[in-house]
C-alpha cells in the first residue's frame, strides 16, 4: 500500500501563518485601543511576547505591518457589506444599493480608527499590491451594485444627472481601475459622483463631525442617500429596505 501524500501546507507553514494572523490581530487591537501612533513594531512585539527582531522576520518594515492590517480591515469591510447585501433579493437592484450604502456607513461609524487607517493611500508606484487589490474590491463591489441599479432605473430617471464633461474622463478612469463595466459614460459619471459623496459622508461621520451639530443617528447621511435615490429614479420603497 502506497503511503499517502499531502499537498497542504507543512506544519512549519501553518505555525507561521497562525503567527502572522495573530500579529495582525494584535496590531489591530493596539490601533483600536491606543491609536495609530501607538502601533509600532516594538509595541506589537511586547504584546506578542516577542522581540522586535522576531517581528521583523514576519514583516520587514513598519509599513509592511500597516499594509497587512489595512488589507485585513478592507477584507472585513467588504465581507460585511457583501453579507448585508446578500440578505436582499438579487432582483431588487435599488434595495441592494441602499443596503450596501448603509452597511458602509455602519461599519465606518462602528470602526472609526480602522476606517481612517484604510484611507491611507500611498503613491501608486509605492502602494503594496495586496493593499491595492483590497482597496479596489470595495469600490468594485459598489460599482457592480450601482450598475445594476442604473440599468433598472438610472437611465430613465425623471431627474437625471446633468452631464459634466469635466468629470467624464475621471469617471472612465475610475471604472477602469475598479474593473467595473458600466452601461454608459453617463452611468460611470453618476457612479463616481455617488461614490464620492457617500464615501465622503462616511469619512466625515466616522470623524464625528456631524455629532457636533447633534446628528447622532446619521440623519445627514440618510438625507444624502435619499437625494441620490431620487436623482437615480429609485422607488421610494427602496429606502425602507433592510430597516
Amino acid at each position: 500500500m502506497k503511503g499517502s501524500s499531502t499537498t497542504g501546507p507543512s506544519r512549519r507553514q501553518r505555525v507561521r501563518d497562525a503567527t502572522l494572523r495573530e500579529l495582525v490581530s494584535v496590531s489591530r487591537e493596539i490601533l483600536t485601543t491606543q491609536g495609530v501612533e501607538a502601533l509600532t513594531i516594538r509595541a506589537v512585539a511586547r504584546e506578542m511576547g516577542m522581540t522586535p527582531p522576531g517581528v521583523y522576520r514576519y514583516f520587514d518594515s513598519h509599513r509592511a505591518l500597516l499594509d497587512a492590517v489595512i488589507v485585513a480591515i478592507l477584507d472585513e469591510l467588504t465581507e460585511f457589506v457583501v453579507t448585508r447585501v446578500g440578505e436582499v433579493d438579487e432582483a431588487d437592484a435599488a434595495g441592494r444599493l441602499v443596503v450596501a450604502s448603509r452597511a458602509l456607513r455602519r461599519w465606518g461609524v462602528e470602526h472609526p480608527r480602522e476606517f481612517h487607517l484604510s484611507l491611507v493611500v500611498s503613491p501608486p508606484e509605492e502602494e503594496d499590491q495586496a493593499v491595492g487589490r483590497a482597496r479596489r474590491q470595495v469600490g468594485k463591489l459598489f460599482g457592480e451594485i450601482f450598475a445594476g441599479a442604473w440599468r433598472d432605473y438610472g437611465s430613465a430617471s425623471p431627474a437625471p444627472w446633468p452631464r459634466e464633461p469635466r468629470i467624464e474622463p475621471l469617471a472612465e478612469r475610475l471604472v477602469r481601475i475598479l474593473e467595473v463595466t458600466m452601461p454608459s459614460t453617463a452611468a460611470a459619471a453618476a457612479f463616481t459622483r455617488c461614490w464620492m459623496r457617500l464615501y465622503g459622508m462616511v469619512c466625515l461621520e466616522s470623524l464625528g463631525l456631524p455629532r457636533v451639530v447633534g446628528d447622532e443617528e446619521g440623519d445627514l447621511f440618510e438625507a444624502e442617500l435619499a437625494e441620490l435615490a431620487r436623482t437615480l429614479g429609485l422607488p421610494e420603497a427602496a429606502l425602507d429596505t433592510g430597516r
